[in-house]
């Protein structure tokens, strides 16, 4: 089974072995600079300082990692433990659907357990985008994106994704995020941005139809989100905006076909409806803990924020405490989400201790501007 980074291995060492033959390979994991699409980072606007602390930072992770599969040979099985994560959240989510179906569920207690389930499968989404389960196996890699997009469909095309997701790393904070942008990070807070947090493809959509580009860095986002929306997406927002708009008009008194609507309230119960939950809940958290628009081109200590208010807890259920591991990951991507849970008391203090933010507030009202003046 895929393993991660040799114990004792020296540090920058990305060396991996090929695995045998089977479903299951033997090999590390991808270290940053062996991911499927490389896209360089430029990292001349750190200054010697920030080098220092981000190379603590990394090297404590690692080692963290190392110690835990030391300590918990299981963790070693790297794509069997993908391929249960996988399994966990579309059983859970078939299964709350089918409880709702057979009335043992009422629909509000649906749409939370489904999306608690769908946050576990957006985890194993971005674990495949990095390669971490799978990695010699594209066909697999590619067939379990796809499964995971299935009941998570109202997101953007997963393999599409990819390059997107790398781009981000290459530059996050910067306005070349697509990804971040996206999701309103760097846009000042209003009815617009709550409205594009719910959802972010209306609003996104009807700018690329009635708009023209301002430039290219516009004309190619316009194009990626086009060619990545194809598929699920759309088949999900008209679900959900024939659901709302027959329930209104029905609300106001017209006749709407009761067959029509039965069956959009079914498929947005158990479908579409918890998505639309678990995304607002991941763009809120995501959005906020990263900054954009003064950041320095590859500079990690700036990127991210630890976000992990108690408060924030109601969101963090529905994103798999993603506000309170992230930050991990952009440090280090060679592990998958399971790991940096484990990991994240004792990574923690070494990142406050080398400048990482924790629950900066007032990057609401900065509209995620890095810089506090």
């Amino acid at each position: 089974m895929s393993t991660a980074p040799q114990i004792d291995a020296p540090p920058g060492d990305t060396t991996t072995t090929a695995p045998p033959l089977g479903l299951f390979g033997t090999g590390t994991v991808p270290a940053a600079a062996d991911l499927p699409v490389e896209i360089p980072v430029d990292l001349t606007g750190m200054d010697d300082d920030d080098r220092a602390r981000t190379k603590v930072i990394t090297s404590a992770i690692r080692q963290r990692s190392q110690e835990l599969r030391r300590d918990h040979p299981v963790l070693r099985h790297q794509d069997a433990l993908g391929l249960a994560a996988f399994s966990v959240a579309l059983l859970g989510f078939v299964g709350s659907g089918a409880l709702y179906l057979t009335g043992v569920l009422p629909w509000y207690v649906t749409v939370l357990v489904s999306a608690a389930f769908a946050a576990i499968g957006h985890e194993v989404e971005h674990d495949l985008i990095h390669a971490l389960y799978f990695r010699r196996r594209k066909a697999v890699r590619y067939a379990l994106l796809y499964a995971v997009w299935a009941f998570r469909p109202y997101t953007i095309n997963p393999v599409y994704r990819i390059r997107l997701h790398l781009r981000h790393h290459a530059y996050s904070g910067l306005p070349d995020d697509i990804e971040e942008v996206s999701i309103t990070n760097g846009k000042p807070w209003g009815l617009v941005r709550l409205y594009s947090l719910l959802d972010p493809y209306v609003p996104a959509m009807t700018r690329i139809l009635f708009t023209k580009p301002v430039d290219a860095e516009d004309a190619l986002w316009r194009r990626t989100i086009l060619k990545a929306s194809i598929g699920l997406t759309p088949v999900a927002i008209t679900i959900w905006y024939g659901f709302l708009l027959l329930h209104l008009a029905s609300w106001l008194g017209a006749a709407v076909p009761a067959g029509l609507l039965h069956a959009l309230t079914v498929l947005t119960v158990v479908w579409v409806g918890p998505n639309v939950w678990r995304g607002f809940c991941l763009h809120f958290i995501s959005s906020n803990m990263h900054y954009q628009g003064d950041v320095e081109q590859g500079n990690v200590l700036q990127q991210t924020q630890v976000f992990n208010k108690w408060y924030l807890a109601p969101f963090q259920v529905f994103c798999a405490n993603f506000g309170s591991t992230h930050p991990i990951h952009h440090f280090y991507v060679a592990d998958p989400f399971y790991v940096r849970q484990l990991m994240e008391r004792d990574i923690h203090p070494v990142l406050a201790a080398n400048g990482v933010r924790f629950n900066d507030m007032g990057t609401f009202a900065r509209a995620n501007r890095y810089a506090k003046d």
